[in-house]
């Protein structure tokens, strides 16, 4: 009888405390109020504020001008509306047209007096173009005339002497287009037509870092006309300074095959 009695009180126990346990679990979380979903909704419009306000702060952008100044990390460019300084980043890429082909430069090829194009990120809380690619603009054309004073077949280049008496070098490209004026018509031309004492119109580009010397893009050549013909008192198409290069030269670049 008392084991029977001890046995119903260990089920009872046993009993109450599934219960506690079955209790403990079904106990339910809180529901948020009132105040604490306004709370939430008050947290997502300040961050998405603070995201407009980033975007506006900093936005893509593109300008052109003429490099004023360049230091170890920013240069400055010279608009038509203001100067703009421009951070030099990491990852930034420079770029410029040489002989027809777009070629890779670095950021020591900048220079005062570079024409550019620039497109980055600008911030407009610090006034500043964090820069991402660089264009480098070629300069305008060169045109000169002379009297061919020496041509050399190894090298494919020309000497001139212009009526300022100022000498230039020629060289002669593969891309080079000749013509050659007769008196009485214009004919295709070639490097092999032009000799010494011929006069002849250089439209080209100025050759890197080499003063007096021009990559010529047309040369039309007056055959037949001699050393004679010419005296630095007539009038013939010349520059009155001293041509300075204009564009820049990069390790990459191979040599250009002369035909």
């Amino acid at each position: 009888m008392k084991q029977r009695i001890l046995s119903h009180i260990a089920l009872i126990m046993f009993l109450l405390s599934i219960g506690m346990q079955i209790r403990a679990a079904t106990i339910e979380t809180p529901t948020p109020t009132v105040s604490d979903k306004t709370k939430q909704i008050d947290d997502l419009k300040e961050r998405l504020a603070t995201k407009v306000a980033e975007l506006k702060q900093s936005q893509r952008q593109a300008i052109y001008g003429t490099i004023k100044s360049v230091s170890v990390s920013t240069f400055t460019v010279e608009t038509a509306t203001k100067d703009l300084k421009i951070e030099l980043t990491d990852d930034i890429k420079i770029f410029q047209k040489i002989k027809g082909i777009r070629t890779e430069l670095k950021i020591e090829n900048l220079e005062k007096g570079d024409i550019v194009t620039v497109f980055g990120e600008y911030d407009a809380t610090l006034e500043l173009l964090k820069a991402k690619v660089v264009f480098i603009q070629s300069a305008g054309p060169i045109r000169i005339a002379g009297i061919i004073t020496e041509v050399n077949k190894t090298d494919y280049t020309i000497t001139i002497l212009t009526a300022d008496t100022k000498t230039y070098t020629i060289d002669f490209e593969t891309i080079t287009k000749t013509s050659v004026w007769n008196g009485k018509e214009l004919q295709k031309g070639g490097f092999s037509k032009l000799i010494v004492g011929n006069i002849i119109h250089v439209t080209g580009s100025a050759v890197a870092k080499q003063e007096n010397r021009v990559s010529a893009a047309r040369i039309t050549n007056i055959i037949g006309s001699d050393t004679q013909t010419v005296t630095p008192t007539e009038k013939v198409a010349s520059p009155s300074a001293t041509i300075k290069p204009t564009a820049k030269t990069t390790p990459t670049v191979s040599p250009t095959t002369k035909p």
